[in-house]
């Protein structure tokens, strides 16, 4: 772990009293370069010790990044500020749940994001911004393995999302809101795929392209679901 600048408060403990390794963030500043190497099963990155179940990292010019590698692991939490973020998670069945100014405390702004995912039966829950006033998102996800889900939720202007899929059975919902310029591009191969993608800036000015290889049988099909709004208003799938 490197640290940089003395503006800032962090606590890591390490539990070694269990089966698995937790680490608990609770961190405030600027400047601050946290890198996270975690190898084997059952380990989690969360909050504190007296909250056990997310990580908090509050502050602008962040560096984030974690490696996890094994199975059945956890990262859960927040980030407020602008950050740029790094997280390979090598191996199957974990779950990725965090947010980046979700309750608006000052607007995300800046976020460069890079998530890679290797392995089969992985979850990722992640929202960014809300309330217009997020922007300048550069977000890049590689999704390599079968049986993953994707819930993503961007609530932003001057957006852009490059996913990259690899496997069959995956799913993808993705929820786009936010006053203007949404650019998402999706690449993938694998069949049996189910995504849904929701674009809905107030000004409409949005960009959508999809390059998909796969298919599916009668008997489990490959779906895709494409909305965009008129001026914002609320549309989804099967409405």
């Amino acid at each position: 772990m490197n640290v940089k600048h003395l503006s800032f408060a962090m606590m890591f403990l390490v539990g070694a009293a269990y089966a698995d390794n937790e680490i608990y963030i609770d961190q405030v500043g600027s400047g601050a370069e946290i890198e996270i190497v975690q190898d084997g099963s059952g380990n989690k990155v969360g909050g504190s010790a007296d909250d056990t179940t997310k990580m908090l990292l509050d502050g602008n010019n962040m560096d984030f990044n974690v490696n996890m590698s094994g199975g059945s692991n956890n990262l859960i939490g927040s980030i407020i500020g602008t950050s740029t973020v790094d997280i390979d998670i090598d191996g199957s069945s974990n779950d990725l749940l965090f947010d980046v100014d979700k309750d608006n405390s000052y607007g995300a702004v800046g976020g460069d994001f890079l998530i890679d995912i290797t392995g089969g039966n992985n979850a990722l829950d992640f929202d960014f911004g809300s309330v217009d006033t997020a922007n300048d998102l550069d977000f890049d996800f590689v999704l390599d393995g079968d049986f993953n889900e994707a819930d993503i939720n961007i609530d932003a202007s001057s957006l852009t999302f490059d996913l990259n899929t690899v496997g069959d059975n995956n799913s993808l919902l993705y929820n786009a809101s936010g006053y203007d310029d949404h650019n998402f591009v999706l690449t993938g191969t694998g069949s049996y795929w189910d995504i849904e993608v929701n674009q809905e800036s107030t000004l409409q000015s949005d960009s959508l392209e999809i390059e998909y290889e796969g298919s599916g049988t009668s008997s489990a099909d490959a779906t895709i679901c494409i909305t965009q709004s008129d001026s914002g208003l609320n549309t989804s799938c099967g409405d």
